[in-house]
């Protein structure tokens, strides 16, 4: 399952930009070095493991196509080479992104079905909580928060 490229334009000249950078970050992401496949996989495992109610025998609610095609979007959107996160899940559905450099200092962003993003970083004595709407492209501030993390 690949979503669609959210395009950036409408004109011949933003549909052949699009087309090319897609076209180049493909070939990058082909690469051992930039590739996101582990993340992927780990996408795909979690969600195989959790798209049925009462996954946990707790009675959790499954993980919706929705909320896995925002993940994907959401890890796709990350730059080549970043540093990629852990995926997990969570009893209301909703899967999770985490970078985690140790107890003090971790990110975890729950993506919902919606596109919502509902985010917690603790940075030693510091936490910062938030939620906005995922659009295909990660905001500057949520970046920011994730950079931060994977700064020691």
């Amino acid at each position: 399952m690949t979503p669609a490229t959210i395009s950036r334009g409408n004109s011949p000249t933003a549909q052949y930009l699009d087309n090319t950078s897609q076209a180049n970050k493909q070939y990058l992401l082909n690469s051992t070095t930039f590739s996101n496949q582990s993340a992927y996989e780990e996408l795909v495992n979690v969600w195989n493991e959790c798209k049925t109610p009462n996954w946990d025998g707790y009675d959790s609610l499954p993980v919706l196509e929705e909320t896995f095609i925002n993940t994907y979007l959401f890890i796709k959107a990350l730059p080549l080479g970043y540093t990629l996160p852990s995926v997990g899940v969570e009893p209301d559905g909703h899967l999770t992104l985490e970078w985690y450099r140790h107890p003090r200092w971790t990110i975890s962003i729950s993506i919902s079905p919606e596109g919502i993003l509902y985010y917690a970083a603790l940075f030693g004595n510091s936490d910062v909580r938030g939620s906005e709407i995922f659009s295909g492209e990660i905001s500057s501030n949520l970046f920011d928060l994730i950079k931060r993390a994977n700064i020691s």
